[in-house]
C-alpha cells in the first residue's frame, strides 16, 4: 500500500487530487501544535483507499505529506511537533530517505552516548589526518598493536619469575630479577601497556648511587619483563617503551687488578680453606665469573684434555664454551682428581649451593685477600685474568672464546695493562709442593 502510495503521489495529476483532499473545508481529525505551529490530519479517499494528509507550515510556505496509515501520519506528526519544539525544523523538512539516515545515525550512536556533532567533528578530523587510507583500516591496524589484556605490573613480575624458576634459572639470576622488578612493580602500580619509555627513564634516575652498568643491567631486566609481557599477550608485538629507553652511558674507569706478587702472597697466605684457595686458583688462571664456579662440578673438569666446560646452562651469556686447564692451574687442581659433585659448596643432596652474605664463596676469597692485602678490587681475579691471558696470547678472539666476551670489550678495557713478562710471573704461580701432587703439563 505504501508503495501504491508514493507511486501515486509521484503522479502530478493525483498528487493533485490528493492536495484538494486538505484543501476541503473539512475539519481535520487530528490536530498537534509545536512550538505555535498547527499540525493537523486530514482524512481522504484516493481510488476508494483512505489516505491521511497531514499540514503544516514551514518558511511560510504550506507543507504537506500523505500517508496510508492514520498511526503513521500521527508518529509524522509528533515527530516534527518535536522538532519544531527543538528548533530542527530543518531536520523535519528532510526528504524520506535523508530523514532514514538521520534516525539510523542516532540510533547507532545512542548505544555509545556520543551526539551525532561530536561523531561527525571527530570522523572528520581523523579522516583529515589519514590523507587517504581509510578511517577503517587505520583503527583496526591501532587495535592489532593495542594489547588484549590489561594485565597489572606486579602480577606479569610473578608470572616472569615462577616462570624463569621452572626453566632452570640460577637462584642468584631469579634473586636479581626479583630484587629489580618487584622495585620497578611497587613503583608502577597499574597495567604494563599504561607504562612509557620516559616514565622507565625516570625511574631508573633513581638508582643515582648505581654505576652506569648496573643501572643498565636493571634496564635490562625491565626489557625482559616487558619482552615475557608480549610473549604472553599481555602486550602488542614489536619493539617495546623498555627498548626504547637509552642506555646510559659507561665511560668505565680504572680496571683494578693484582699483581703476581699480590696474588701469590693471598693464594699461599696461611689461614684459608682449601676451598677457598680452589675459589681463588680457578677464577684467577680461568677468568670464570663467581656465578659460574659457584655452579661449576667437577666432571665439567677434563683433566685428560685439559679444559673446564662452561655449560650453557651455568654461563651468564647461556652460550657453551671450553676454557683451557693452564699447566700452573693444573698443579693446584691435581689433588682434586676422582672427585664428584659440586666444586664449591658440596651438599648432601649433591645440589649446587649458592649461599648468602659472608657465607658466599667469593665473600669469603675477598674477606680472605683483604686480610692479606689490605685490598680486593671489584671483579679483581676476572680481570687480572683477561689482563695477563690477552698479554700472553696477543690473540683477543681466542681470549674472548675463553672468557665469554667480545674482542672489543677486550681491546677497549685490558689492551696494553701488562706484558708478556708480567703474565709469565702470573701464569708461573703454583701451589705449594705437597706429597700428593703430580706435575701435569697440558699439551
Amino acid at each position: 500500500m505504501q508503495k501504491q502510495l508514493k507511486t501515486l503521489t509521484s503522479c502530478p495529476e493525483l498528487s493533485g487530487k490528493l492536495c484538494r483532499v486538505a484543501q476541503k473545508k473539512e475539519a481535520p481529525i487530528v490536530s498537534i501544535r509545536g512550538a505555535g505551529v498547527p499540525i493537523k490530519i486530514y482524512r481522504g479517499k484516493s481510488h476508494g483507499y483512505d489516505v491521511f494528509v497531514l499540514a503544516y507550515y514551514s518558511g511560510g510556505k504550506r507543507k504537506r505529506e500523505s500517508f496510508s496509515n492514520f498511526q503513521r501520519a500521527k508518529d509524522r506528526g509528533n515527530e516534527l511537533r518535536c522538532a519544531l519544539i527543538n528548533n530542527r525544523l530543518g531536520v523535519a523538512e528532510m526528504d524520506n530517505a535523508d530523514r532514514e539516515a538521520y534516525v539510523r545515525a542516532l540510533s547507532l550512536l545512542r548505544p555509545l552516548g556520543i551526539p551525532l556533532h561530536s561523531a561527525i567533528e571527530e570522523y572528520v578530523a581523523a579522516r583529515s589526518l589519514l590523507v587517504s587510507e581509510p578511517l577503517l583500516a587505520a583503527v583496526q591496524s591501532h587495535v592489532a598493536r593495542r594489547p588484549s589484556i590489561l594485565k597489572p605490573v606486579g602480577d606479569i613480575v610473578t608470572e616472569l619469575i615462577l616462570t624463569k624458576a621452572r626453566e632452570g634459572c640460577s637462584k642468584r639470576y631469579l634473586e636479581t630479577l626479583r630484587h629489580h622488578l618487584n622495585r620497578f612493580a611497587a613503583a608502577f602500580q597499574t597495567t604494563i601497556g599504561s607504562i612509557t619509555a620516559p616514565m622507565i627513564t625516570d625511574w631508573l634516575t633513581t638508582f643515582s648511587t648505581a654505576r652506569p652498568r648496573s643501572r643498565n643491567n636493571i634496564r635490562t631486566n625491565v626489557v625482559t619483563l616487558f619482552k615475557f609481557a608480549q610473549r604472553r599477550g599481555y602486550l602488542a608485538k614489536g619493539p617495546s617503551e623498555a627498548e626504547d629507553v637509552p642506555l646510559v652511558k659507561d665511560r668505565g674507569g680504572d680496571i683494578g687488578i693484582l699483581t703476581p706478587t699480590e696474588l701469590a702472597q693471598v693464594l699461599l697466605a696461611p689461614g684459608a680453606s682449601e676451598e677457598t684457595k680452589l675459589y681463588l686458583a680457578i677464577g684467577a688462571f680461568t677468568g670464570l665469573r663467581s656465578a659460574e664456579i659457584v655452579r661449576l662440578e667437577w666432571k665439567d673438569v677434563n683433566f685428560e684434555r685439559a679444559f673446564i666446560e662452561v655449560g650453557k646452562d651455568k654461563a651468564k651469556t647461556a652460550t657453551r664454551r671450553l676454557v683451557p686447564i693452564l699447566p700452573n692451574l693444573m698443579m693446584w687442581l691435581a689433588a682434586c682428581r676422582g672427585r664428584t659433585g659440586f666444586v664449591l659448596e658440596r651438599s648432601a643432596k649433591g645440589e649446587a649451593v649458592e649461599p648468602r652474605g659472608g657465607e658466599h664463596p667469593a665473600a669469603r676469597a675477598r674477606g680472605h685477600a683483604k686480610k692479606v692485602l689490605g685490598k680486593w678490587p671489584a671483579n679483581a681475579l676476572r680481570h687480572s685474568y683477561a689482563t695477563y691471558r690477552l698479554a700472553e696470547t696477543c690473540d683477543a678472539a681466542r681470549v674472548a672464546l675463553e672468557m665469554g666476551n667480545s674482542p672489543q670489550m677486550l681491546f677497549r678495557n685490558y689492551r696494553e695493562l701488562a706484558d708478556q713478562r708480567d703474565a709469565a710471573a702470573w701464569f708461573s704461580i703454583l701451589p705449594q709442593r705437597a706429597e700428593n701432587v703430580v706435575s701435569f703439563v697440558a699439551g
